[in-house]
């Protein structure tokens, strides 16, 4: 092939060689600890097993190179995590399998790569990174290579070692260099058939030792930090890949030859938590681009999944579909040994995302790659670089253009000026790499140590200055991000902060949305901090909205705009108040803000509504700062509704439109998706890139089509006199995620025979305690009638719901009309009535969604209001996220009812007894048969009354002294007589007999 690649491989090629894929469960965490989590994970060799204890209960099993269990079984020797039995694996027997097999196979020239994927908070740094004496895999092989290096050079100079640095980012589908500075801009993915995908323009800098890693990392972090405020970017959702390139020239037989190895290593954004709604993926907006770039993985994964079963039939494997998948290709489909590791939480609450986690993983051992030794003789390396370069500015000049340089067979035509691009940039990357070749590494070398101690010494110099200067420290959701942004007010003055755009110029320079030019000064005076806001800046100090002065304490929060976030650290106050017996608790990221959302009244047991909003509150400030700066007329806001089965309550968010009066709730994974489509309209309308402006309306994330279903509003019914076999029939008022009620709901249920017949009083049918239907069947009807006081604004009303475990709604007809008559009826059976199904009726609830369209309001003419003013007319700066409805009491009032309707059936027993006992006196007997006495009081099971519960205590005692039972008895007891009775017969139940009392107190 006389255009090959620049690296002339050797003759013998690897077999194909399946992606090695180990997987790692961790301890539970604390919020896990908390929510009383259960281990839902067990191991067996490299087999993985996962269980549905929240679900079904069933099984499932997955078998991979490696399954690590880290979960228990080890103690605390000095800091590093020991095992005390042979399951537990360590960060040693992790990297001896795993970590070792990239380190041979680099010094042999194979390009390696190492994946790590997980849900956020599942342990990929731990396995990856580590921390103190727990080093993870790429410390201890960047370690390694260092020593070995250090090793062979100590045999003369003959051969020379040459480790170089390389960090990127991936965000909404632009790649960025972390090592670039303040030179922040969006690099070129550029192809040609001998490289494959390359970045144009990827900054690659020598270093000497683990320590220079370090450094070039932490500088590459600070710099993620900065653009990720600037950018308004969730650095969770950023792929970040960094490489090792080692280069060995080695002296043999006389020649020169050079062997290059590039180690990449992937850490992939976290996989989010699955909505519980069921309405994810139905409307999702496709243009969302951090999603994009997990699922083209995903599908990328799978088609060389199916390649690798199929090695004779041609399988189109979408690698073009994302900046992700380009820059992976070698490391999946071609030259390179590639090892993934999977994280996977214990717990039970995250089952979804683990299982979603091993199937991943499990697709992936299907890969098959082939990997090539890298090696070259160095002069002809140079050369053919040379030669190639030649020929590439011949094509530049006007010669004839060789496609086949520039681009895949498979790969569509290219326009003229991306040939042009292709051919520039493949030139400065041989330029670069022929460069590297000849120029002297010890000077470049040098030059790059010498950059890294002057990093290090401001580094010094500002951590001085952190012991007795107050700053302000950014707070990140991403733990390893905080700390990286520091402003000092070192001399006693006036600070200036706000935007570039600041006249005269801020002394502290802050971007990111909702920073006005001149928004706040900070006055230093003799360590004393005050803080003076700029009128109409949005401040918030300890999650309190701040106008005028206020002075600044130590540890206090603060927010600027809708995303700078930071903590006030005072070294002079600390100290007094240590001496004092102070304890500063030091907020995280979510504590602060929760704070600011007033999240504290929540619910404190709901840990995954608490995660939820606090990952949506920053969200919401961000969405409606965008929609003010692009004058969208749209507002954001939590809504907190119940699930179907009312288990837990989920944040959902509501979208206003000010332009029609509609809202719309979207799942919280459809309103993260929107918003990262949100983020690069954004960025365009900051770059003075109007493309923003011309957007598709369907594909625009802050429209919805007007004709689109949305949840009006929901009722809550409780199950529980269900287990009683009593009827329940109620209206209910339909109440939106405001609080407002929408009209009324008509909701029956009626337990039935088989044949559909309805269960009534002559029947006399009644079960005391819900346990005793396990085992037994179970009919009934479900019947929504109708609906009543619907406003106009809506139509196209009907009504669904889940029961029980139903994986699909049951939905009603589609009416329009103020009073729609749904007419619905549905039989439900159970047939045999589980454990499970009565614990789901005494403390579940059936939840019914009304559902329809919107009839638009248009805004009045003449209201030329921007989107900021029209939400500064309803500006609560401390609002609560709502409640779609008050379930708790919707069910109180449906166990009154319940309860009237079991006390009734217990009446109807006392009636029919002191029937008997009438019927007795009238014919002068002075005795009753016990077995009329039972077929009365066992009408199904026993009594649950007082007075009931002793004429069963009189009648045992009767039947055991000889089958009769005496009237005098029966009319004459004590009240101690009936206590004990009472408390003998409560004793025996699971069902309180005050429950009707005790519901009327809390009402």
């Amino acid at each position: 092939n006389e255009y090959k690649s620049y690296l002339s491989f050797s003759k013998t090629m690897a077999e194909g060689e399946s992606v090695k894929v180990a997987v790692r469960v961790r301890p539970f965490n604390t919020r896990e600890k908390n929510m009383n989590a259960k281990l839902c994970i067990r191991m067996s060799g490299p087999t993985t097993y996962i269980k549905d204890l929240e679900g079904d209960g069933q099984e499932k099993d997955f078998s991979f190179d490696y399954s690590y269990w880290s979960f228990d079984g080890f103690d605390d020797v000095d800091g590093y995590l020991t095992p005390t039995n042979s399951q537990y694996a360590d960060q040693k027997k992790v990297f001896d399998d795993v970590g070792l097999s990239i380190r041979e196979n680099s010094w042999k020239g194979f390009n390696c790569s190492l994946f790590a994927y997980g849900q956020t908070g599942s342990g990929k740094s731990y396995s990856i990174i580590g921390y103190g004496k727990n080093k993870g895999i790429v410390p201890m092989y960047c370690e390694d290579l260092f020593v070995r290096i250090a090793e062979l050079q100590k045999e003369g100079p003959k051969n020379t070692y040459q480790v170089a640095f390389s960090m990127l980012e991936i965000y909404n589908e632009n790649v960025f260099d972390l090592l670039a500075g303040k030179e922040r801009k969006a690099l070129k993915i550029r192809q040609s058939k001998a490289r494959g995908f390359f970045v144009q323009g990827l900054k690659k800098v020598p270093v000497g030792s683990y320590k220079e890693i370090e450094d070039r990392m932490a500088e590459g972090t600070a710099n993620r930090t900065v653009a990720a405020t600037k950018m308004n970017a969730t650095s969770s959702r950023a792929h970040t890949v960094v490489e090792l390139t080692l280069t060995q020239k080695i002296a043999e037989g006389g020649a020169n030859v050079t062997k290059t190895s590039s180690v990449n290593l992937v850490d992939l954004a976290g996989s989010e938590r699955a909505a519980s709604t069921g309405a994810t993926g139905d409307t999702l907006k496709q243009g969302a681009a951090i999603n994009k770039s997990l699922s083209s993985l995903g599908n990328v994964i799978a088609a060389l999944a199916k390649q690798s079963e199929n090695p004779g039939k041609k399988v189109i494997v979408p690698f073009r579909d994302s900046s992700l998948t380009m820059i992976l290709k070698n490391a999946l489909g071609g030259n390179s040994k590639t090892v993934m590791i999977a994280a996977l939480s214990p717990a039970s609450v995250n089952y979804e995302e683990t299982l979603s986690t091993l199937r991943f993983a499990n697709r992936a051992k299907q890969i098959k790659t082939k990997a090539v030794i890298n090696e070259s003789p160095t002069d002809k390396l140079i050369r053919e670089l040379r030669e190639e370069n030649e020929k590439l500015k011949k094509m530049l000049e006007g010669g004839a253009i060789d496609k086949s340089m520039i681009k895949d067979d498979d790969e569509d035509d290219l326009s003229e000026e991306e040939i042009q691009a292709r051919l520039k940039a493949l030139m400065e990357e041989n330029e670069a790499e022929k460069s590297n070749i000849e120029q002297e590494w010890k000077s470049k070398l040098e030059a790059a140590q010498k950059a890294i101690q002057d990093m290090e010494a401001e580094k010094n110099r500002k951590s001085e200055m952190m012991k007795s200067v107050p700053h302000l420290k950014n707070l990140n959701e991403d733990e390893q991000l905080c700390g990286m942004v520091v402003h000092f007010f070192g001399e006693a003055k006036e600070y200036k902060i706000g935007s570039k755009d600041g006249e005269p110029a801020n002394d502290i320079v802050l971007s990111g949305l909702e920073i006005d030019p001149s928004h706040a000064i900070v006055n230093n005076s003799s360590g004393k901090l005050v803080l003076l806001v700029g009128e109409g800046a949005k401040v918030y100090v300890n999650g309190e909205y701040v106008t005028g002065k206020i002075e600044l304490m130590h540890s206090d929060r603060v927010l600027f705009g809708a995303n700078n976030l930071f903590t006030v650290i005072n070294p002079a106050e600390e100290a007094a108040g240590a001496k004092a017996g102070i304890e500063y608790h030091y907020f995280t990221y979510y504590d602060a803000m929760a704070e600011i959302q007033n999240l504290g009244d929540q619910d404190k047991s709901e840990s995954l509504l608490q995660e939820d909003l606090a990952e949506l509150a920053p969200m919401i400030g961000e969405v409606n700062a965008m929609s003010c700066a692009l004058d969208k007329k749209v507002k954001f806001e939590i809504a907190v509704v119940p699930d179907p089965n009312l288990k837990r309550k989920t944040a959902m968010v509501s979208m206003f439109s000010y332009l029609t009066s509609c809202t719309y709730l979207l799942p919280r994974e459809e309103f993260i998706s929107r918003k990262y489509k949100m983020e690069e309209m954004y960025q365009q309308f900051i770059n003075e890139d109007e493309s923003w402006s011309s957007i598709d309306p369907k594909e625009d994330p802050f429209t919805e089509e007007e004709s689109k279903e949305t949840r009006l509003g929901t009722i809550a019914t409780s199950l529980k006199s269900l287990g009683y076999l009593i009827e329940q029939e109620q209206t209910l008022a339909i109440t939106n995620y405001q609080g407002a009620s929408l009209g009324e709901l008509r909701v029956e249920y009626y337990p039935c025979k088989e044949n559909g017949t309805i269960i009534t009083e002559d029947d006399d049918i009644f079960v005391d305690d819900p346990d005793h239907l396990v085992g037994q069947p179970l009919h009934f009807q479900l019947k929504i009638p109708y609906a009543r006081g619907i406003s106009k604004r809506f139509e196209k009303i009907f009504c669904r719901y889940k029961f029980f475990l139903d994986n699909e709604y049951t939905t009603t007809a589609t009416l329009t009309g103020a009073n729609p008559d749904f007419k619905f009826s549905k039989q439900h059976s159970c047939t045999p009535v589980t454990d499970q199904f009565v614990r789901y009726m005494e403390g579940g609830s059936l939840v019914v969604e009304v559902w329809g369209t919107q009839i638009p309001v248009p805004m009045k003419q003449g209201d030329s209001r921007t989107t900021k003013q029209l939400m500064a007319a309803n500006f609560n700066p401390n609002q609560t996220p709502k409640l779609l409805m008050d379930p708790e009491k919707q069910m109180i009032l449906t166990e009154l009812e319940s309860a009237k309707k079991r006390a009734d059936k217990q009446q109807n027993k006392l009636v029919k007894i002191q029937q008997l006992i009438d019927n007795a006196k009238d014919s002068n007997a002075t005795t009753i048969s016990v077995e009329q006495l039972q077929e009365i009081l066992n009408s199904n099971t026993a009594s649950m009354g007082i007075a009931v519960a002793v004429f069963k205590m009189k009648a045992k005692q009767a039947k055991a002294e000889g089958g009769l039972f005496k009237v005098a008895a029966l009319t004459v007891a004590s009240n101690e007589e009936a206590r004990d009775a009472a408390s003998g017969s409560n004793k025996k139940k699971k069902t309180s007999a005050n429950e009707p009392s005790k519901a009327c107190s809390i009402l």
